[in-house]
């Protein structure tokens, strides 16, 4: 073995090292560097890899023996040697080119799904823009979400998962490794575009580093998750100073120690509420009081709309997840009147049974239960304050329920929403928010216990405000919302008037973009006369009349335009406006209509509006793959996992009609297979049957 100098931080680093300058490979169940894996990728490697090992099936495990099977059963192996021999025979190739590597394309036929997405891909006439997050799985596999997102030929916006690998060490290097092998994979290194991330410092650490690999600047392409900002000020409003700290001291256990039950005792009202819940939930007696309680006044009840209705229970928070805690607190102020009720009838029926009958006092060994204590019980106060918390949470849930848009028309109670995630209203919700929290740091004086009511308000501004005054360190905001009919630069002028700085750098970056990527970009305009579908709206909610009241009426003005500006589109857009532009709600649709009359400007505005505002998808990403982690299925492999997801995500999109009965769920796959009886021997006959079956023929 030879020696080599070497200092790097990080695992994909040292595995690189060891690959290339020492021939030491990583094993098939063990961490692979990015330079090993393209080495296998290659044709020519040291051995063929069978569909197993690609896929990283284990043959011993019966239900991935099977998925191994029913891939092989879906290779046509007639079609494959007609297409090998067509393209030798046209192209007059010799038979050893069968070695050669641009037949990547025709072993794509090995894998038609992927096909077909790097397909889709490769027709966006757009820049494809990424989000990937991390996730632990209850069965410990730790995975990575990477998920892209990109407009067709219509300008219609897709999602597609483009992987979920096992990256077991969440170094920001590791992380850039294996999203560049994917982005690779996929043959979309030309065009990807900016990234949707939380704010952890890895994520800045591996876009750094995409962006040297890729050739742009990584802190410019990077925006940030809007719904991970606002957790961030939510928790602040709710816990004050320190919640991380306060995050590690939980155990998560469903049972609160006395120390966790002083700890959210010590963050006020909520805290006090929160132990509550935990001690009505987990007591059978107090859950069937609370039920009583209710269903009397539903029998005594004149109304026959009260009298169908029935019992509600405790809604138990999740930890410091702020939208339990919303949901937690009104369900409560529902619940009030019924829990002073409770705390009464249960404070009676205990010290009845604890009651000495020859004392007539309690008895010595007798422990008040906490929910009894008089420090625990919450005051008018503490409900006056949670009331509050629940209208100023209320205002953060309409903006991240709005950003966080999928595209999917969905049904809801009060209306239909078909959000694609509205980049461009990421600065309104920054304004939105600021401006009433700023109205409730005003009457803060006003309510009970004003001091620690103020400093939660503050915390959770200054939080707000700290990542409002960075959104210059990208393009993405202010390029989305200047380039929005509806609002153009009239709208920072509106509401920016007193912070001309903040305007006049605004108009440089966005300047700037279009001088550097745009303005002589080369295009070829596709002659298509399908519309884009525009997506159905309804308003509903506070922060979505507030974007309505922040448009801008269209002012026609005369074009001040010269000889040298003319012909520059951007210009001459800025200086023309229409009756209808404060009217359009979907900028999608208004740029692929004028991709004909401003060709290149429709193309920045395409890039830019199609930006995801969250990392939202990789969270539903996750939350799927946590129903495949069930108890049933606590073996799966990391890369099943994956895999199931990423096939999913390209049925969900269109771009596959079917999905292998594998694929389903545990329910669905025993009723498929008829296999409900069979133990994993069984199991094992039955999927290879094939094979003996096809042996015996061959035998004959």
């Amino acid at each position: 073995m030879t020696t080599s100098n070497f200092v790097a931080i990080g695992l994909q680093n040292a595995l690189n090292h060891l690959y290339k300058d020492h021939g030491i490979s990583a094993p098939d169940n063990k961490t692979k560097s990015g330079l090993q894996k393209k080495a296998e990728e290659k044709p020519g490697s040291k051995r063929p890899r069978s569909i197993v090992d690609i896929w990283k099936l284990d043959p011993l495990r019966p239900r991935e023996q099977a998925i191994a099977n029913s891939m092989i059963r879906g290779f046509n192996r007639n079609h494959f040697q007609r297409l090998l021999i067509e393209w030798i025979v046209d192209t007059n190739q010799p038979f050893s080119v069968v070695e050669h590597e641009r037949l990547r394309d025709i072993f794509e036929y090995l894998n038609p799904h992927k096909a077909r997405v790097i397909e889709a891909l490769r027709k966006s006439p757009g820049l494809i823009h990424v989000s990937f997050d991390g996730w632990r799985a209850r069965n410990r596999h730790s995975l990575y979400g990477i998920v892209c997102f990109f407009r067709d030929e219509n300008s219609k916006p897709h999602k597609v998962a483009l992987g979920v690998p096992e990256v077991r060490r969440h170094s920001g290097n590791n992380i850039a490794t294996e999203v560049l092998y994917t982005i690779e994979a996929f043959g979309i290194e030309e065009n990807i575009g900016y990234f949707t991330l939380d704010n952890a410092e890895n994520n800045d650490t591996a876009l750094e580093a995409i962006g040297k690999k890729l050739g742009f600047n990584g802190a410019r392409r990077r925006g940030r998750c809007f719904g991970h900002i606002v957790n961030l000020s939510a928790k602040a409003l709710l816990f004050g100073k320190d919640t991380d700290a306060f995050e590690e001291q939980l155990s998560g256990a469903e049972a609160l120690s006395e120390a966790e039950y002083e700890l959210w005792r010590q963050k006020g009202p909520v805290g006090k509420l929160h132990n509550f819940v935990v001690d009505v939930d987990r007591s059978d007696r107090l859950t069937y009081l609370l039920k009583e309680l209710q269903e009397y006044d539903i029998s005594m009840s004149d109304d026959p709309k009260i009298r169908s209705k029935s019992p509600v229970s405790v809604v138990l928070d999740n930890d410091t997840r702020w939208l339990s805690q919303l949901y937690m607190i009104r369900r409560a102020l529902r619940l009030r009147r019924y829990f002073e009720l409770l705390v009464a009838k249960f404070r009676i029926q205990w010290e009845e049974e604890n009651t000495s009958k020859r004392t007539g006092q309690l008895k010595k060994s007798a422990v008040r239960p906490r929910i009894l204590r008089d420090e625990n019980q919450l005051t008018a106060n503490d409900w006056s304050v949670l009331q509050h918390f629940a209208t100023i949470l209320g205002y953060y849930e309409d903006a991240v329920k709005t950003l966080e848009g999928d595209g999917l028309i969905r049904k809801r109670k009060r209306g239909y929403t078909g959000s694609y995630g509205n980049v461009w209203d990421v600065i309104n919700g920054f304004e939105f928010l600021l401006g009433k929290l700023e109205k409730y740091k005003a009457m803060a004086k006003d309510f009970p216990d004003p001091e620690q009511f103020r400093i939660g308000i503050n915390m959770a501004w200054e939080k707000l405000d700290k990542y409002y005054t960075i959104l210059d360190t990208t393009p993405i905001y202010y390029t989305a919302l200047a380039l929005h009919p509806a609002y153009r630069w009239g709208w920072f002028e509106q509401a920016w008037v007193h912070k001309p700085d903040w305007i006049r750098s605004a108009k440089r970056i966005v300047q700037e973009v279009w001088d550097e990527s745009y303005r002589d970009f080369h295009i070829v305009v596709a002659s298509n006369d399908e519309p884009v579908a525009k997506r159905q709206k309804q308003y509903y909610n506070a922060f979505e009349e507030h974007c309505e009241q922040s448009r801008i009426d269209s002012i026609q003005t005369e074009p001040l335009l010269d000889d040298d500006t003319i012909g520059d589109e951007y210009e001459r857009w800025q200086s023309s406006h229409e009756s209808t532009d404060k009217t359009v709600r979907d900028p999608i649709a208004y740029w692929h209509e004028k991709r004909l009359q401003y060709p290149r400007l429709s193309r920045m505005a395409l890039d830019f509006v199609t930006i995801q505002s969250m990392s939202a998808e990789c969270e539903r990403m996750f939350s799927a793959a946590g129903q495949m982690v069930v108890p049933q299925r606590c073996n799966l492999q990391a890369q099943t996992v994956g895999m199931c997801q990423v096939l999913r995500s390209w049925f969900r999109a269109g771009i596959i009609n079917d999905l292998d009965p594998l694929f389903l769920s545990i329910i669905e796959e025993k009723k498929e297979l008829e296999g409900i009886h069979l133990n994993d021997d069984e199991f094992r006959r039955r999927e290879l049957s094939w094979l003996a079956a096809a042996a015996k023929t061959a035998g004959h």
